[in-house]
Protein backbone atom coordinates (compact mmCIF):
# COMPACT_ATOMS: atom_id res chain seq x y z
CA UNK A 1 0.00 0.00 0.00
CA UNK A 2 1.78 3.15 -1.22
CA UNK A 3 -0.25 5.32 1.17
CA UNK A 4 1.38 3.51 4.10
CA UNK A 5 4.95 3.31 2.83
CA UNK A 6 7.36 3.32 5.75
CA UNK A 7 4.60 2.60 8.28
CA UNK A 8 4.52 -1.20 8.20
CA UNK A 9 5.74 -2.91 11.36
CA UNK A 10 7.45 -6.25 12.02
CA UNK A 11 9.00 -6.44 8.56
CA UNK A 12 11.08 -9.41 9.77
CA UNK A 13 7.93 -11.50 9.21
CA UNK A 14 8.66 -11.23 5.47
CA UNK A 15 11.95 -13.15 5.88
CA UNK A 16 11.59 -16.87 5.25
CA UNK A 17 13.92 -18.63 7.74
CA UNK A 18 13.57 -22.11 6.20
CA UNK A 19 16.27 -23.10 3.71
CA UNK A 20 14.32 -25.32 1.30
CA UNK A 21 11.30 -23.05 0.76
CA UNK A 22 13.37 -19.85 0.71
CA UNK A 23 15.52 -21.44 -2.00
CA UNK A 24 12.36 -21.56 -4.10
CA UNK A 25 11.77 -17.89 -3.40
CA UNK A 26 8.77 -18.85 -1.23
CA UNK A 27 6.67 -19.40 -4.37
CA UNK A 28 5.41 -22.86 -3.38
CA UNK A 29 2.18 -21.72 -1.70
CA UNK A 30 0.22 -24.54 -3.34
CA UNK A 31 2.84 -27.26 -2.82
CA UNK A 32 4.39 -26.57 0.62
CA UNK A 33 4.28 -29.56 2.95
CA UNK A 34 5.24 -30.31 6.52
CA UNK A 35 6.81 -27.97 9.02
CA UNK A 36 8.35 -25.65 6.42
CA UNK A 37 4.82 -24.80 5.25
CA UNK A 38 4.49 -22.59 8.34
CA UNK A 39 5.97 -19.75 6.29
CA UNK A 40 4.65 -20.40 2.76
CA UNK A 41 1.12 -21.68 3.51
CA UNK A 42 0.19 -23.01 6.93
CA UNK A 43 -2.34 -25.38 5.34
CA UNK A 44 0.54 -27.52 4.04
CA UNK A 45 1.61 -28.45 7.56
CA UNK A 46 -1.49 -30.69 7.66
CA UNK A 47 0.53 -33.10 5.48
CA UNK A 48 3.03 -33.75 8.30
CA UNK A 49 3.33 -37.53 8.54
CA UNK A 50 4.50 -37.82 12.13
CA UNK A 51 6.95 -35.65 14.04
CA UNK A 52 9.16 -33.02 12.42
CA UNK A 53 11.90 -30.94 14.06
CA UNK A 54 13.97 -28.34 12.23
CA UNK A 55 16.69 -25.99 13.45
CA UNK A 56 18.26 -23.44 11.16
CA UNK A 57 20.88 -20.72 11.46
CA UNK A 58 21.32 -17.95 8.89
CA UNK A 59 24.12 -15.41 8.59
CA UNK A 60 21.81 -12.84 7.02
CA UNK A 61 23.36 -10.25 4.69
CA UNK A 62 26.83 -11.64 5.33
CA UNK A 63 29.16 -9.14 6.91
CA UNK A 64 26.32 -7.13 8.47
CA UNK A 65 26.50 -9.15 11.73
CA UNK A 66 22.80 -10.09 11.49
CA UNK A 67 21.96 -13.62 12.64
CA UNK A 68 18.68 -15.52 12.39
CA UNK A 69 18.09 -18.61 14.51
CA UNK A 70 14.95 -20.62 13.95
CA UNK A 71 13.54 -23.69 15.67
CA UNK A 72 10.39 -25.51 14.65
CA UNK A 73 8.45 -28.53 15.86
CA UNK A 74 5.31 -30.16 14.47
CA UNK A 75 3.38 -33.21 15.60
CA UNK A 76 0.57 -35.12 13.95
CA UNK A 77 -2.12 -35.66 16.59
CA UNK A 78 -3.55 -38.83 15.12
CA UNK A 79 -5.71 -40.01 12.28
CA UNK A 80 -7.92 -37.10 11.10
CA UNK A 81 -7.08 -35.00 14.19
CA UNK A 82 -4.79 -32.49 12.53
CA UNK A 83 -1.27 -31.26 13.21
CA UNK A 84 0.03 -28.89 15.90
CA UNK A 85 3.13 -26.84 15.11
CA UNK A 86 5.34 -24.37 16.93
CA UNK A 87 8.23 -22.27 15.66
CA UNK A 88 10.48 -19.66 17.28
CA UNK A 89 12.52 -17.20 15.23
CA UNK A 90 15.13 -14.97 16.86
CA UNK A 91 16.93 -12.26 14.90
CA UNK A 92 19.92 -10.47 16.43
CA UNK A 93 22.00 -7.58 15.12
CA UNK A 94 25.09 -7.80 17.32
CA UNK A 95 26.19 -4.84 19.40
CA UNK A 96 25.22 -1.34 18.27
CA UNK A 97 26.94 1.78 19.57
CA UNK A 98 24.84 4.11 21.71
CA UNK A 99 24.83 7.63 20.31
CA UNK A 100 23.16 10.88 21.33
CA UNK A 101 22.91 14.35 19.83
CA UNK A 102 25.69 15.44 22.22
CA UNK A 103 27.83 12.35 21.50
CA UNK A 104 27.19 11.33 17.88
CA UNK A 105 30.50 9.46 17.76
CA UNK A 106 29.34 7.06 20.47
CA UNK A 107 31.73 5.99 23.25
CA UNK A 108 28.70 5.61 25.55
CA UNK A 109 28.49 1.83 25.42
CA UNK A 110 26.47 -0.56 23.27
CA UNK A 111 23.08 -2.22 23.15
CA UNK A 112 21.72 -5.34 21.42
CA UNK A 113 18.51 -5.06 19.38
CA UNK A 114 16.53 -8.30 19.21
CA UNK A 115 13.47 -9.50 17.31
CA UNK A 116 11.56 -12.57 18.49
CA UNK A 117 8.59 -14.26 16.79
CA UNK A 118 6.70 -17.19 18.30
CA UNK A 119 4.37 -19.16 16.01
CA UNK A 120 1.63 -21.51 17.23
CA UNK A 121 -0.32 -23.26 14.48
CA UNK A 122 -2.96 -25.87 13.79
CA UNK A 123 -3.70 -27.44 10.41
CA UNK A 124 -5.95 -30.23 9.26
CA UNK A 125 -6.63 -32.26 6.14
CA UNK A 126 -10.41 -31.97 5.77
CA UNK A 127 -10.43 -34.44 2.88
CA UNK A 128 -7.97 -36.09 0.53
CA UNK A 129 -7.92 -32.87 -1.52
CA UNK A 130 -8.49 -29.96 0.91
CA UNK A 131 -6.12 -28.78 3.67
CA UNK A 132 -6.61 -25.75 5.90
CA UNK A 133 -4.66 -24.13 8.71
CA UNK A 134 -4.31 -21.17 11.07
CA UNK A 135 -1.11 -19.72 12.54
CA UNK A 136 -0.99 -17.25 15.46
CA UNK A 137 2.19 -15.17 15.75
CA UNK A 138 3.40 -13.36 18.84
CA UNK A 139 5.86 -10.63 17.86
CA UNK A 140 8.38 -8.93 20.14
CA UNK A 141 10.85 -6.24 19.06
CA UNK A 142 13.18 -4.66 21.59
CA UNK A 143 16.14 -2.36 22.03
CA UNK A 144 17.76 -1.15 25.24
CA UNK A 145 14.99 1.26 26.31
CA UNK A 146 11.98 0.57 24.08
CA UNK A 147 9.99 -2.45 22.99
CA UNK A 148 6.88 -3.43 21.06
CA UNK A 149 4.61 -6.44 21.37
CA UNK A 150 2.17 -7.51 18.68
CA UNK A 151 0.11 -10.33 17.32
CA UNK A 152 -0.57 -11.48 13.76
CA UNK A 153 -2.49 -14.26 12.04
CA UNK A 154 -1.84 -16.45 9.02
CA UNK A 155 -4.53 -18.55 7.36
CA UNK A 156 -4.21 -20.86 4.41
CA UNK A 157 -6.03 -23.35 2.20
CA UNK A 158 -4.66 -25.88 -0.28
CA UNK A 159 -6.65 -27.77 -2.90
CA UNK A 160 -5.20 -30.82 -4.63
CA UNK A 161 -6.81 -32.52 -7.61
CA UNK A 162 -6.01 -34.47 -10.78
CA UNK A 163 -5.61 -38.17 -11.51
CA UNK A 164 -2.16 -38.18 -9.93
CA UNK A 165 -2.65 -35.17 -7.62
CA UNK A 166 -0.70 -33.11 -10.15
CA UNK A 167 -2.95 -30.02 -9.99
CA UNK A 168 -2.55 -27.90 -6.87
CA UNK A 169 -3.96 -24.55 -5.77
CA UNK A 170 -3.04 -22.57 -2.68
CA UNK A 171 -4.27 -19.42 -0.99
CA UNK A 172 -2.48 -17.85 1.98
CA UNK A 173 -3.31 -14.74 4.03
CA UNK A 174 -0.26 -13.68 5.98
CA UNK A 175 0.61 -11.30 8.81
CA UNK A 176 -2.87 -9.90 9.43
CA UNK A 177 -2.93 -8.04 12.73
CA UNK A 178 -3.47 -4.82 14.65
CA UNK A 179 -1.08 -1.87 14.76
CA UNK A 180 2.12 -2.31 16.77
CA UNK A 181 3.31 0.53 18.99
CA UNK A 182 6.59 0.98 20.82
CA UNK A 183 6.70 1.94 24.47
CA UNK A 184 9.47 2.61 26.96
CA UNK A 185 11.88 5.29 28.16
CA UNK A 186 13.51 5.46 24.73
CA UNK A 187 10.52 7.42 23.46
CA UNK A 188 10.87 10.14 26.07
CA UNK A 189 12.78 13.37 25.53
CA UNK A 190 15.46 14.33 28.03
CA UNK A 191 16.65 17.91 28.28
CA UNK A 192 18.13 20.31 30.79
CA UNK A 193 16.09 23.45 31.26
CA UNK A 194 18.35 26.37 32.16
CA UNK A 195 17.29 28.52 35.10
CA UNK A 196 17.98 32.22 35.39
CA UNK A 197 18.46 33.71 38.80
CA UNK A 198 17.89 37.33 39.78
Amino acid sequence: NKDRSGQAGASELLINPWARSSGWGSVNTANAEGLEAMYANIAGSALTKGTEIIFSYTDYLQGANINIMNFGFSQKLGQNKGVLSMAIMSMSFGEVNITTTNSPEGNLGTFKPNLLNINLAYAKAFSSSINGGLNVKIINESIADASALGIALDAGVQYITGEKDQIKFGVALKNIGPTMKYSGDGLSFRAVIPTHGN
